[in-house]
């Protein structure tokens, strides 16, 4: 159910505010907004119906679906649709489920994307999609799947997980298992995976014995297209009940996973000598070897079981992003982290958490989210989305039963003057913008002069429009923050007038510095006849709640911000005014966030 989509700033607004008549050039009215809250019986507040044209929330309405992948189809039958690939215990993991949203929040099931017939080599575990579009007609789709099927049991691929590949004509389906004769001239039937780890001739650019890694385990498989080029990027992985090599160099008993890539020939051919180690557990580079290269995201959270793995890559300004999630996946811990690296297969160096190495990850004792991982980037217009399943219950991660999530992702600069990738979470109660290319609505804080009042010695006011607002006490995000006990001011001009729908101010992650309500925000408007004045909202509350924050931990939720929705203005300015209600310390915001056009 959605709420009326606004409220009307005044009646009069449409009478030309009914002061002095429609050539009246200065007026003040009061502003009405709807703020996304509805009161319970209690008297508390809480998000329950919104604007859906302008907002989303991250319900986890696409539940027993894990390891999404997103794509924003462009043109054609299905241009503006989002399709969904994912793990699916609906399916029994014995086949791929598709999915397609208008929002990214409420899907409706397409059905099955890809079943294997019952002679291919992979039947059963199918895990782990990826789905790239070539661009000429055709979507190909890289799986993850065990050959447990007893037509082929005593094979040379029984018994093992490897990487198939599936196509199809339309982002719906249905996808069928690859088959015909590769770049190799090798003939690939329904008995064959596309990647055999058996045919490496080569890792790291050092030649080895053929079969070595015939029984290494390989998934979570994903393509990348550079230019001409294409690359693909996968977890190689050894369970702990599988010791394959006395002496190896990881410890019986855990669970292990690295990233590896290889240059493909084509969608169906990897060219086996170029098959490159691109992480190590534990340290920042493959070759790292003392406490000075370790990683701390990984010392965090890959402890218990050593696992890199579920990797993308993204590339921007000639660098390349590996990202990859960190820890066993029923942890709460489940993270996504980046590397950055100069060429397609590395070196990479992974970031330690100051640096923006953790793009997306809950922390210890939260609350509203747990187990935020194997993510999907997902471009949607001229925006960056990632996409990821989490707990389904957000207080814990049940490989049974996981849940889709999505927030906004974009690039920020850290204090080496690195830029890195960037996610707006992840998010859970709070109201978020919808991609601009859904809604008509983008943020045009960012193209607006600011000025401020009151600003703490030593902050700065950037991170009030750079269109992140941080998630983690630790990080690349930054917020700007005001002195306690003086009066603040922020203003946003524009030099044009603008047409506006929303507003949003995000509250500081640390609790000691949030705002309880915003004394006054002005908007410099202008009437169909010319008229302009002024539209006023007094005293707007936060709601400071349980869909915000976890008072008993001080512990605030990520995203959680002050909505104002009300029927477009014509705008040109933007004032805030608020007195910090403490009298030491500092109170922060965010960002702010101007939906318009």
């Amino acid at each position: 159910m959605k709420f009326f989509k606004k409220l009307a700033p005044a009646v009069a607004l449409a009478l030309c505010f009914g002061i002095g008549g429609c050539g009246d050039t200065s007026f003040s009215v009061k502003l009405g907004y709807n703020d996304g809250t509805l009161p319970n019986e209690d008297g508390t507040l809480f998000y329950r119906e919104y604007d859906e044209s302008l907002f989303y929330r991250n319900d986890l309405t696409l539940k027993k679906v894990a390891d999404p992948s997103v794509i924003y189809v462009e043109e054609g039958e299905y241009a503006g649709k989002l399709f969904l690939y994912g793990t699916s215990n609906t399916l029994s993991v014995r086949g791929i489920g598709v999915w397609q949203s208008d929002d990214g929040v409420h899907w409706d099931s397409y059905g099955v994307a890809f079943e294997p017939e019952t002679a291919s080599w992979g039947y059963s575990s199918l895990w782990a999609p990826e789905v790239i579009y070539d661009g000429a007609g055709k979507y190909y789709m890289t799986y993850s799947a065990r050959n447990s099927n007893t037509i082929a049991a005593g094979g040379k691929y029984y018994g093992n997980t490897y990487i198939g590949l599936a196509v199809s004509d339309s982002p719906a389906g249905p996808f069928v298992q690859w088959t015909g004769t590769n770049a190799d001239g090798a003939e690939i039937g329904l008995g064959d995976p596309i990647f055999d780890p058996a045919k490496i001739t080569a890792v790291d650019g050092v030649a080895c014995e053929a079969g070595h890694y015939a029984r290494y385990r390989f998934l979570d498989s994903s393509l990348f297209a550079d230019g001409d080029e294409l690359y693909m990027y996968f977890s190689r992985g050894k369970d702990r009940y599988n010791v394959l090599t006395p002496g190896d160099d990881y410890a019986y008993g855990k669970e292990t996973s690295e990233i590896w890539g290889v240059k493909m020939k084509d969608f169906s051919t990897p060219d086996y000598s170029t098959v490159t180690r691109l992480t190590k557990v534990g340290y920042n580079t493959v070759d790292g070897e003392t406490e000075a290269d370790y990683n701390d995201i990984d010392r965090e959270r890959a402890s218990a079981d050593q696992i890199n793995e579920a990797p993308q890559m993204y590339k921007r300004d000639g660098v390349y992003y590996l990202t990859y999630s960190v820890g066993g996946t029923t942890s709460n811990f489940y993270s996504v982290a980046q590397a950055l690296g100069s060429s397609p297969l590395g070196p990479f160096t992974k970031l330690n958490k100051a640096d923006g190495g953790l793009v997306l990850g809950t922390e210890m004792n939260w609350i509203q989210a747990a187990g935020t991982g194997h993510h999907s980037f997902t471009p949607i217009g001229d925006e960056l989305f990632i996409f990821h399943h989490e707990g389904a219950d957000r207080y814990t991660i049940d490989s049974e039963n996981r849940a889709i999530a999505y927030d906004r992702a974009g690039m920020a600069e850290n204090s080496k003057g690195q830029k890195v990738l960037a996610a707006n979470g992840p998010t859970s109660y709070s109201l978020q913008p919808l991609p601009a290319a859904i809604s008509g609505y983008k943020n045009i804080a960012p193209e607006a002069e600011v000025s401020v009042s009151g600003l703490k010695e030593g902050s700065d006011k950037k991170w009030l429009t750079d269109g992140f607002f941080a998630s983690h006490l630790t990080g690349v995000v930054g917020e700007t923050e005001f002195d306690a006990g003086t009066t603040a001011e922020i203003s946003l001009r524009w030099k044009e007038y603008r047409t506006v729908g929303a507003l949003l101010l995000y509250n500081s992650i640390d609790y000691d510095k949030t705002f309880y309500r915003i004394a006054r925000i002005s908007l410099s408007v202008r009437t169909a006849s010319g008229a302009t004045g002024t539209a006023v909202a007094d005293n707007a509350a936060f709601p400071f709640d349980e869909t915000t924050n976890y008072s008993s931990q001080q512990l605030m939720f990520a995203g959680s911000n002050l909505v104002l929705d009300f029927n477009d203005i014509e705008v040109n300015g933007i004032t805030i005014t608020f007195r910090a209600p403490r009298s030491e310390g500092s109170v922060a915001v965010g960002d702010i966030c101007v939906l318009g056009k």
